[in-house]
């Protein structure tokens, strides 16, 4: 368990369990539109094969946050399919695609994506993948710049009925390549 502070803001970031699945599914409800947001399935199978990448954020008992993710080969997001995926894990996969970031309404502003996403960019660095992938809205472009990612266009995926922009983040330094 990692305790968070930035700007007096405490906070506390650990791996999502099961249990915590149901509270996390209505935290992507209450920040994605339904069509866009991850069925209760995927979070399931997201925390059952990759718990590394699947990150929760906790203030005084409540869940404010998480982030997660899948491995995979595609060095790019835009396939529907890796949103989608519920089949055979590709635990080897050497990019780790980030499929969502939540946090509620009342807690952002104040450091938590941001601590969720160096969580698991430095949980993929310590695994020695390759790089990280996204998709993300046009307003948050920025925010993923100031983590290190860069914009690779609009993203041919319409997942959500939704404009998305593709970002990546290279971590092959990372790996000493």
């Amino acid at each position: 368990m990692s305790a968070w502070a930035p700007d007096g803001y405490a906070f506390e970031l650990r791996p999502m369990r099961a249990e915590n699945l149901d509270a996390a599914h209505e935290l992507e409800l209450s920040c994605y539109p339904a069509e866009a947001a991850a069925a209760r399935e995927a979070f399931a199978f997201r925390q059952r094969h990759f718990p590394g990448y699947f990150r929760a954020a906790w203030r005084n008992g409540a869940l404010i946050g998480l982030a997660c993710g899948v491995r995979t080969d595609d060095d790019s997001s835009a396939s529907d399919g890796v949103k989608s995926a519920h089949g055979s894990p590709d635990a080897e996969g050497r990019y780790l695609c980030v499929l969502s970031v939540a946090v509620a309404e009342a807690h952002r502003g104040r450091g938590v994506a941001k601590a969720l996403m160096e969580a698991l960019i430095g949980q993929a660095a310590d695994d020695r993948l390759a790089g990280i992938v996204l998709m993300c809205k046009a307003h948050l472009i920025g925010f993923y710049e100031e983590l290190g990612f860069r914009h690779e266009g609009r993203s041919a995926s319409a997942h959500g009925g939704l404009a998305w922009h593709e970002m990546k983040r290279n971590l092959s330094a990372a790996r000493g390549d």
